[in-house]
């Protein structure tokens, strides 16, 4: 059961970009299709980043074990997402040319926070392979693994710097991590 979650999760968050990438291919992103390949990966990540730490919090009430393999994958297409909306951004956005992209970072607020974001996604996606938590020592791994809470509080101040502080979507996410943050803090007290 837990292995056919596991690969019917990774199909299901793959379709989203198979089919972003059909639309760019086909023209069917619009006036700026670079742009809006940029706005739908980077809103795929953030949605699949809200959806692994909803799962988080729904496994501490329901101990079901295809939850826990649920996570996984979609963090990892979390990171991939993340790292796709950075591609576009580095090649797309900034022509891959390196000194526009180094002083864009250097000057704006967002691309500094998504970048800390990647960053800070990037170890959890290389220790999400099966034999990490047997390497590490599973206590290490899973304090390694909470680098997801700072990640997420990051990714939300990118993601209200590029929105101007304007989205519904954003305010609602928002709320959602404080209450996920502070949930998880509350249960930390408890235990």
């Amino acid at each position: 059961m837990t292995s056919v979650i596991r690969w019917g999760l990774w199909v299901a968050c793959g379709l989203p970009g198979l089919i972003l990438v059909w639309h760019w291919q086909t023209g069917q992103l619009g006036v700026v299709p670079d742009e809006a390949l940029l706005h739908r990966t980077g809103r795929f990540a953030l949605l699949f980043l809200m959806s692994t730490l909803g799962l988080g919090f729904v496994q501490a009430f329901v101990n079901w074990r295809p939850l826990y393999a649920a996570r996984r994958p979609i963090g990892v297409w979390t990171f991939l997402y993340a790292s796709a909306h950075a591609m576009v951004w580095l090649f797309l956005d900034q022509s891959g040319i390196l000194e526009f992209a180094w002083a864009e970072m250097r000057q704006m607020l967002h691309v500094k926070l998504g970048i800390a974001g990647l960053l800070l996604m990037l170890p959890l996606a290389i220790t999400s392979v099966d034999i990490a938590p047997r390497l590490l020592g599973f206590k290490l791994w899973k304090r390694l693994h909470l680098l997801v809470w700072p990640a997420a509080l990051v990714v939300i101040a990118h993601t209200w710097v590029v929105s101007r502080f304007q989205s519904p979507l954003v305010i609602v996410l928002t709320f959602i991590i404080i209450f996920l943050l502070a949930s998880r803090l509350n249960a930390k007290t408890k235990a």
